[in-house]
């Protein structure tokens, strides 16, 4: 087998290691590097003194008379090894830094100018580490990178079979790897950020609160294979991506949970001259194929990953909100990986033209129990059975199963039509891939999920969330107690209560009081969910009252023996679900989780300008290009939209969007990459390193050459990836204009250069990214950044349109904004006042019929619903 080479970690986009070979050297070989450059280290104050005669260290500051005169050979000479003698003292400097933080068990800090010289220093203490000659806290080792610890069990990896497996196929590398992992507390070693490295004494000091508890670290993880190859054998150097187990007290960190190996049979071996890009895609086949295996709670929730994004994004269509934490940030990167957004889509669709077959056929919709959704199939169980299917769908066993017939791809559902199944929630994925869901409200009873109390708690979060923010859910409204605090924040549609009494108490009030008002209740549904433990007595209430009315669903935590349904899951994660005959994967959100998720939803409501004139401020583009150098490169990258990049080479459709990742992530990384870093960021679930080098070369080729005959995909001296400076990204080029309109002399000036800038401007940044790919981008908070920038230089322009008296330049400039954001309230807010400038009421009335349509059923920001009462009156009443 092949082993992957990176952890799964969407934040870890650097390496720290100076090395970039696969192989760890050996301890002999560190010993002769340190011994060289310990003779180095001597010889240079030697060679000093036969150069230039040990110069004696000046007494005095040069005169007037003395920098005047001329100079000679023994000047220059004098000159160059006084300079080869502050070089001496700058990595002296660095040397003695590099001992202390060697002792520290840390990185030093940068020495300014020092550059190579501390890069040298380092590569010396590291060589004397090893040799003992330095005293650290880390242990010198004599042991071999192949000694690996012997693993019982091998468990189920994103790897990649062989062509011809051996008959007894010893376990690998990362079999091995996440095995010793299994249920332990893992720390994931983070990427540099703006000269931070991470290191064991900060790791020790944010998890365990003293520093130096890293010894702690050290020895429960030194000689440890990583899935790199690489072991901890210096308390000092670790990489990006190695998973480290912490002691039992550990904070804020996650514990990996424990996989059964599934029984599988090897893929036949490719054959022919396709052996290579079969091995390629297989290898990309099986990271995705195995996510719901590697112990991540996001892994195969991609249903309620698809709802809390689309509910970010409603969120986020006003304004770009605040700046998230970096929990914040990790939790949508975490999203974006689980997503299938995909499959959201089509089930929303298939559930809306469900409900509109049913309605032309003139016949109620069927009582489903459970789905089942695959990546192009979908079942409904039935009970009772119809054995007469309704357009589009076919009867399976006697009517028991429905199953759609119609295409998928072209799915296209009357969008006034409401989606069937409100209460559907997925409970898991199977060991196919496939969502098991079940529909809450027609249980006609309580549903208990029995086992691990811990699990079954953060199971029944997951439906609570997954009721409130589906996009087929909009009529469901959930009452909850026992969960997390954090998810009341997250969906408005979630209510807490104290207890379990509080919770049924608020339901039947609510009912009692519809009852009383005469309120429409038919198609909504009311989820009360206990994510604590409770006595018997009011088990048997929520049973009642949730068997007593139709359109009220009761989920808990515990068994009984009133429930209709009683669900189990174990420590591991798997729920048995005895009405299907399945076990599946089971969705979990803890709490730690749920407050990372809530503080993104909370960033979003934010706002990050005062509105008292001050300008955005913009980070300079390390690249000079302007619009018409990127409406004009041959090899170009845009991210102000979908991502796009345009090459004058060649490359297969089902390439390019991985081809697309690479490049757009070299492009904004104008510093250049170590591929390991670049693995990181564009297969966060590991990949092998032949996989990720063909696609690196796959890249090189699309970009081509330059007219010196330079590939524009290059590699630097110190082995970083980089793009040549013709490559042109949208991104470089809105700041470059942006940044010249600000330093225009005349109106006239910043305004035609923000109007070139907006221009680039095509919609949300990496908006409709593919199923898994560009996670990195909310690690550093790309979109956020790009679409303020945006709004600041579409307010700038509008402002100056409305000074110069043209209203429909105003419209345009805000239309600018609307196209990133397109509920933005002050945006709009510019549109309506030009319109009626120019068009009067009738102008008003359109705009606020396109208001209308964008808002979907929210409601109007109140200062907006004031000014369409002031230019078109009663309009802003019937919206808001």
């Amino acid at each position: 087998m092949t082993e992957p080479t990176t952890a799964p970690d969407a934040s870890r986009f650097e390496s720290l290691a100076p090395r970039h070979d696969d192989e760890t050297p050996s301890v002999a070989g560190r010993i002769g590097s340190a011994l060289a450059l310990l003779g180095l280290l001597i010889g240079l104050p030697v060679a000093l003194v036969l150069l230039g005669g040990a110069p004696p260290i000046p007494t005095e500051v040069p005169g007037l008379r003395d920098l005047a005169r001329q100079l000679g050979p023994e000047d220059l000479v004098s000159v160059l090894v006084a300079i080869v003698w502050l070089l001496w003292l700058v990595f002296v400097v660095c040397v003695v830094l590099e001992i202390i933080a060697a002792r520290r068990g840390g990185l030093a800090r940068t020495v300014p100018l020092a550059g190579p010289l501390q890069h040298l220093a380092r590569a010396l203490i590291g060589g004397l580490l090893v040799t003992g000659l330095v005293a650290g806290p880390a242990h010198a080792t004599m042991a071999s990178s192949a000694d690996i610890a012997p693993a019982s069990t091998p468990v189920a990896t994103a790897t990649v079979e062989s062509a011809t497996p051996a008959p007894e196929e010893k376990p690998s590398r990362a079999d091995r790897v996440e095995k010793r992992l299994e249920g332990e507390l893992v720390y994931t070693v983070k990427a540099p950020n703006e000269g931070y490295h991470d290191n064991l004494w900060d790791i020790a000091e944010r998890h365990l609160g003293d520093g130096f508890r890293y010894k702690e670290i050290y020895e429960l993880n030194k000689d440890k294979v990583q899935l790199d190859g690489r072991k901890l054998e210096l308390a000092r150097l670790i990489q990006p991506g190695w998973q480290l187990i912490m002691p039992a007290d550990a904070v804020g960190i996650s514990r990996v949970a424990v996989q059964e190996a599934p029984a599988t049979a090897p893929a036949p071996a490719p054959t022919g001259s396709d052996t290579a890009d079969a091995t390629s895609a297989d290898a990309e086949m099986s990271v995705a194929q195995n996510q719901s295996e590697t112990g991540a709670w996001w892994m195969g929730a991609g249903l309620l990953a698809s709802g809390l994004l689309g509910a970010l994004a409603v969120s986020r269509r006003r304004r770009p909100g605040g700046e998230p934490d970096e929990a914040a940030r990790e939790a949508e990167a975490d999203l974006r990986l689980a997503a299938d957004p995909d499959r959201s889509r089509v089930l929303e669709s298939v559930l809306r033209q469900l409900s509109a077959s049913c309605e032309g056929a003139g016949i109620a919709v069927p009582s489903a129990y459970a789905a089942v959704v695959g990546h192009d199939e979908i079942e409904l169980h039935l009970a009772p059975a119809v054995p007469e299917a309704v357009e589009g769908w076919e009867a399976v066993d006697g009517g028991a199963v429905w199953r759609f017939a119609d295409d998928l791809a072209t799915l296209d559902p009357p969008a006034d039509a409401d989606p069937a199944y409100p209460s559907l929630v997925s409970l898991g994925v199977d060991s196919s891939g496939r969502d098991v869901l079940v529909d809450l409200a027609s249980s006609g009873g309580l549903i208990t999920i029995g086992g691990d109390l811990h699990v079954s708690s953060e199971v029944v979060t997951s439906l609570a969330l997954q009721a409130a923010v589906s996009p087929w859910s909009r009529s469901v409204r959930v009452v909850a107690t026992g969960l997390p605090s954090a998810v009341e924040s997250v969906a408005e549609r979630i209510s807490l209560a104290p207890d379990v009494e509080s919770a049924a108490s608020q339901v039947e009030a609510a009912r009692e009081q519809d009852v009383l008002t005469g309120r429409q209740v038919d198609d909504e549904v009311t989820v009360l969910a206990v994510g604590t433990q409770v006595p018997g007595f009011a088990m048997q209430r929520l049973a009642t009252l949730a068997g007593s009315r139709s359109g009220l669903a009761a989920v808990a935590i515990g068994d009984h023996e009133a429930a209709r349904w009683r669900l189990h899951v174990d420590e591991h994660g798997t729920l048995h679900v005895p009405q299907l005959g399945l076990a599946v994967t089971a969705n979990r959100i803890g709490a730690h989780h749920a407050e990372a998720v809530a503080s993104l939803f909370a960033s979003a409501g934010l706002t990050t300008r005062e509105g008292d004139g001050d300008r955005i401020a913009i980070s300079l583009p390390r690249r000079d290009a302007d619009d018409a150098a990127w409406l004009t490169a041959t090899s170009r990258v845009g991210v102000l939209g979908p991502v796009l990049v345009d090459g004058p080479g060649e490359q297969t459709e089902r390439r390019a969007a991985v081809l697309t990742e690479i490049v757009a992530f070299l492009a904004l990384h104008p510093e250049g990459v170590h591929p390991t870093v670049l693995a990181g960021a564009v297969w966060p679930l590991g990949v092998t390193p032949e996989v990720r080098d063909a696609n690196i070369e796959r890249a090189r080729v699309w970009l081509g050459t330059d007219r010196e005959g330079h590939h524009r995909l290059r590699e630097s001296l110190d082995g970083r990836l980089v793009l040549g400076p013709d490559v042109v990204c949208d991104w470089d080029a809105f700041r470059h204009l942006v940044i010249a309109s600000r330093r225009a002399d005349f109106p006239r000036d910043e305004i035609d250069l923000l109007r070139r800038a907006l221009k680039l401007v095509r919609g949300p940044a990496f908006e409709d990214a593919p199923r898994g790919r560009y996670a990195w981008v909310a690690t550093l908070d790309l979109p956020r950044t790009i679409g303020e920038l945006a709004i600041d230089a579409a307010m700038r322009l509008a402002q100056l349109m409305q000074d110069g008296g043209d209203p429909a330049g105003a419209a345009a400039a805000a239309g600018a904004v609307l196209r990133v954001y397109p509920t933005h309230e002050e945006a709009w807010r510019i549109v309506l006042r030009s319109r009626h400038a120019s068009g009067g009421t009738a102008g008003v009335a359109a705009a606020v019929d396109q208001l209308h349509a964008v808002l979907d059923g929210e409601p109007m920001d109140p200062t907006t619903a004031t000014l369409v009462d002031e230019l078109l009156p009663g309009a802003g009443s019937q919206i808001s």
